[in-house]
């Protein structure tokens, strides 16, 4: 079930509640093309039978691929699919996402116990929502979340949604991640209740793909890094003989120096006067000048050489503002090279 999304119809008060004129930066997970036909209905999906009208989902997704201190989360994306490959409008009677910190490596079937302490960041009704095929469709949080830098997060979504439509979300299977904690989801009916499941009922799904979007507290511009790799049908991402995009959002005119290793540093190691963990210790692939898109693109090309096959690899990117700034480092990403 292919598809994607990124327009929205929603509410202007979800718009209001982090009003700034900071710009917002994203990571995705685990990368951000929106090609793909690989998908799930359960996080924010539907379809006519009403077999996905009710659901309740949790993602987990690790530390490194997260921002470091000072940084504020506002929201979150995903990719529209649907039978026909078009556009999607669903309408949620209720929908709640919620968000908690974690060290766990892995989702526990009872929902309760992933979520320590969790933060309600969007609660509400009557909620209708324009998927755009294959894109990403933004949905604005209206209570921010503060991220302490260094902690993994644990994203649970509860849905009731009308069963006229017919569309689901990309997941992260293009990119043959098996090495990531698998999603976990309760799905039923109309009236079925399955968003206020206590337990899963199918708990080795891939991961929806996600795009959370961000804010810097104290900062005009909290630096992030993602990839994006495409590919067509049920092709592998990060295939040999094809090229990737590094990216690295940040302060218009800052510099950015880009990071390349096999292996994330664990622990990550902290640097004097460096904000955010020192997660990719390796080569320098190179240095920018971030335009005034705020947004930088290294472009590289993977070589079609089939010894790369399972090749692990991963960035980061080291960004200032301008002279004299305090460095950051942006959130890690990482790839397997794919045949």
């Amino acid at each position: 079930m292919p598809r994607n999304l990124s327009a929205r119809v929603i509410p202007a008060l979800l718009f209001t509640a982090f009003v700034s004129a900071q710009q917002t930066t994203t990571t995705s997970y685990i990368q951000d093309a929106t090609t793909g036909n690989f998908g799930n209905a359960v996080p924010f999906g539907c379809n006519p039978t009403g077999l996905f009208a009710e659901g309740r989902t949790q993602v987990l997704i690790p530390a490194a691929y997260l921002p470091g201190p000072a940084s504020v989360l506002v929201g979150l994306a995903a990719i529209g699919q649907s039978g026909a490959a078009t556009n999607t409008s669903l309408h949620y009677s209720r929908l709640r996402i919620s968000v908690a910190r974690t060290t766990a490596t892995a989702l526990n079937a009872n929902f309760a116990n992933n979520m320590v302490n969790p933060q309600v960041v969007l609660d509400v009704n009557n909620l209708t929502v324009l998927w755009i095929a294959r894109a990403w469709t933004d949905i604005q949080f209206s209570n921010p979340y503060v991220h302490d830098g260094s902690s993994s997060l644990v994203i649970e979504i509860q849905k009731v949604v009308s069963p006229a439509g017919d569309g689901g979300h990309m997941t992260v299977q293009n990119a043959q991640r098996t090495d990531l904690p698998r999603m976990i989801n309760a799905l039923g009916s109309v009236g079925s209740n399955a968003h206020q499941a206590t337990t899963a009922t199918a708990t080795a799904n891939w991961p929806l793909s996600t795009r959370l979007r961000w804010q810097g507290v104290g900062i005009p511009v909290l630096p992030t890094l993602k990839l994006r790799s495409s590919s067509a049908g049920f092709a592998n991402q990060f295939a040999i003989g094809t090229t990737m995009q590094h990216v690295v959002q940040g302060a218009p005119g800052g510099l950015a120096i880009h990071l390349q290793a096999l292996a994330l540093r664990q622990p990550p190691t902290p640097i004097a006067n460096v904000v955010g963990p020192f997660r990719v210790s390796g080569v320098t692939l190179g240095f920018a000048t971030i335009p005034p898109s705020g947004e930088a693109t290294l472009n590289l090309v993977i070589p079609a050489n089939p010894a790369l096959v399972g090749l692990y690899t991963t960035f980061q990117s080291l960004t200032q503002d301008s002279p004299g700034a305090t460095w950051r480092f942006t959130n890690a990403a990482d790839c397997f090279l794919r045949s």
